[in-house]
């Protein structure tokens, strides 16, 4: 069992996978970053960091005048944490059925299907 104990909304994920992108993220770049991407107002975005900050997912540090964001989670432990939520609530062929369809939906997108919710 994963040691963390985190949910985060879809809203602060789309903060954090930027953020994982581009650490350390400045709140600068991250406010237009998601104002771009989803037409955000910078309150929104701002209030979004402060629920992850209040929630341990992300630290700052100060640089050069900025607060510039970093993760204390990894993709591959947030994955991990995730799919250990979900199917915790599953027995084990219904977790069959789901891999089995995980590798369907995987084959697809090497065939070419839609990668737009990729975190």
């Amino acid at each position: 069992m994963s040691k963390y104990k985190i949910q985060v909304s879809n809203c602060e994920l789309d903060v954090l996978k930027f953020i994982w992108r581009h650490e350390p993220a400045s709140s600068r770049l991250i406010v237009h970053e998601m104002k771009a991407c989803n037409n955000w107002h910078p309150s929104t975005s701002k209030t979004l960091i402060r629920r992850l900050l209040d929630k341990k997912v992300i630290t700052y540090d100060i640089i050069k005048s900025q607060r510039c964001y970093t993760s204390t989670i990894t993709k591959q432990d947030f994955l991990q944490m995730e799919f250990e939520r979900i199917l915790s609530g599953f027995d084990k062929e219904s977790i069959t059925e789901i891999n089995n369809h995980l590798v369907r939906l995987i084959n697809s997108n090497d065939n070419g299907g839609s990668n737009d919710n990729k975190i």
